[in-house]
């Protein structure tokens, strides 16, 4: 089924917007499966990790608290939670492009859908990043200098720092910052990034971990659009043209209040590779550990 009304239609490029932040930090980190014909990735170094295709097991009822409709399922390498990112809007009717509506659909949708997936995606990032193991042998002070920040891109000779992403918690990121402005250098994310030797510096928001480095090849991503089994009264599948990444759209009715639900449905979570504590036996991601 194809998305017929014209206000959805015409969300669909600010929708794919509002989801470019984490696009961009995704690019920056690691290969993606994206494609609904794509047969997996290798995830490297160190192991291979397939992503297959999963199947939505069932479609729950519709939820009173949170004014949504919800799916689950999972894959063979990590379970992931497919939801709505939308509350339902409390549209009197049944012609969702009817009169001021249609403005309204258009703005709140793009607007509070795309954001709340690249929250989430960002959000299963910074859950993978911390999940990896602490190493022992590549490690910072509790306050380091310009030089030991440096040290990092090179700190093994089994990764590229100009191939690796150094991704930092807000109080770190804040350290960064004010050792390159004692320095006197620029303390801008590309201009740090060129200094320490990485591809990118990244401020991951809420990550518990001081410093992680990501080898290029050692996270990878996969989403996919959930199968659609509940009756809705109109439904499609929208890709963005860049990335390649797909989001079901769905409008649900909700009978009892006369309220049509306009959702976005995506499933997505990381795979990734975490290196040993001493950063040789196996290789992959690498969270910096704090010096004695």
């Amino acid at each position: 089924m194809a998305l017929t009304s014209p206000a959805l239609t015409l969300s669909i490029e600010a929708l794919f917007g509002n989801i470019k932040p984490a696009l961009d930090i995704i690019k920056l980190l690691g290969p993606t499966d994206f494609s609904a014909a794509a047969p997996g990735i290798d995830i490297k170094p160190g192991t291979t990790i397939k992503v297959p295709l999963s199947t939505v097991a069932a479609a729950g009822v519709f939820d009173d608290e949170t004014n949504n409709y919800l799916t689950g399922g999972n894959t063979e390498w990590a379970t992931l939670t497919a939801k709505h990112y939308l509350q339902g809007f409390d549209l009197k009717g049944t012609n969702i492009d009817e009169g001021v509506n249609a403005a309204r659909v258009k703005q709140l949708f793009s607007k509070r859908c795309g954001t709340g997936i690249s929250m989430a995606c960002v959000g299963a990032i910074k859950t993978t990043l911390d999940a990896t193991t602490v190493s022992t042998a590549v490690t910072l002070p509790a306050t380091a200098t310009l030089a030991q920040y440096d040290a990092l891109a090179s700190a093994k000779d089994w990764y590229n720092g100009r191939d690796s992403v150094l991704c930092l918690s807000g109080g770190e990121y804040s350290k960064l910052k004010g050792v390159f402005h004692a320095e006197h250098l620029s303390a801008a994310p590309q201009a740090m990034a060129e200094e320490l030797g990485f591809k990118a510096v990244l401020l991951i928001p809420g990550l518990t971990a001081r410093a992680v480095i990501v080898p290029y090849g050692s996270l990878g991503f996969q989403a996919r659009v959930p199968t659609l089994i509940a009756d809705y009264k109109e439904a499609g599948v929208e890709t963005d043209p860049d990335s390649g990444l797909s989001i079901g759209i769905v409008v649900a009715s909700e009978q009892r209040t006369n309220k049509l639900v306009v959702n976005g449905d995506i499933w997505f979570g990381c795979a990734a590779v975490s290196a040993s504590a001493d950063a040789e036996k196996t290789k992959g991601i690498i969270k910096v550990g704090t010096a004695a």
